[in-house]
């Protein structure tokens, strides 16, 4: 995504081939790349129809609206085998925040169903393995996990932040956020919790909660980075 614009492009990782997939007005935040590449699902903030899920082809084309509901979605992702999308309601700035699940939407269908137990989860994701889906709590203090073959829910650490897996899934990243900000992850075997990198000193940016985090295909972290300078200005003036 341009920053701060918010149009979606396309290139290879060393910047060929680079292609513009949208334009303004709609504002584009949190691209997922469908498992086969074919295809990149994304929810908007800006122009008319404001959190709508929408998806595109990797070469270009017109943005089709993922589902026929008039907006109020967000954070999509993809099923291991690209035939289904977990996504939330849209939690902020809604006369209704409590109001918010996560659901499953069958792409050649349109079936929309809701995860059992995930009202007043939002923001989901889809372990590459497909046993697991996260929710973050809508208290902003756990980052929780369900489980598909339980079709159970349960709390998988305290905190919140931007959640990414690895691509083995063995290993969920998210950002901790505050003064001490760091890249952190939970070992899906046991639940063990570790700093994986410092972010003290280094300011992030993003459109997203005014951040941006993934993963490189081999699991390193990536964060977006403001390298702008910040000055701040008095100014005294006389009344005429």
């Amino acid at each position: 995504m341009s920053y701060p614009e918010g149009t979606l492009w396309r290139s290879r990782v060393d910047g060929s081939e680079r292609l513009q997939l949208t334009v303004a007005p709609m504002e584009v935040t949190v691209p997922r790349w469908s498992p086969d590449g074919s295809q990149i699902a994304f929810y908007v903030i800006g122009g008319a129809k404001q959190q709508r899920l929408y998806l595109i082809g990797a070469d270009g084309g017109t943005p089709k609206a993922a589902t026929s509901l008039d907006g109020g979605e967000m954070s999509a992702h993809w099923s291991p085998d690209g035939g289904s999308i977990l996504y939330s309601d849209f939690p902020f700035f809604s006369a209704t925040p409590g109001n918010v699940a996560v659901h499953r939407l069958d792409l050649k269908t349109q079936k929309i169903e809701t995860l059992p137990g995930s009202e007043g989860y939002f923001a989901p994701t889809w372990s590459p393995d497909g046993r697991y889906a996260t929710g973050m709590a809508l208290d902003g203090q756990r980052i929780m996990l369900f489980d598909f073959k339980t079709n159970a829910w349960s709390e998988l650490v305290k905190g919140w932040g931007l959640v990414r897996w690895s691509p083995d899934a063995l290993y969920l990243y998210y950002l901790r956020y505050g003064p001490e900000s760091a890249v952190m992850r939970v070992r899906m075997s046991d639940r063990q919790v570790e700093e994986v990198a410092s972010l003290k000193g280094i300011r992030q940016a993003g459109r997203l909660a005014g951040l941006e985090f993934g993963l490189t295909p081999d699991g390193d972290p990536l964060v977006l980075r403001d390298v702008g300078t910040q000055e701040i200005y008095s100014l005294d003036w006389a009344r005429q």
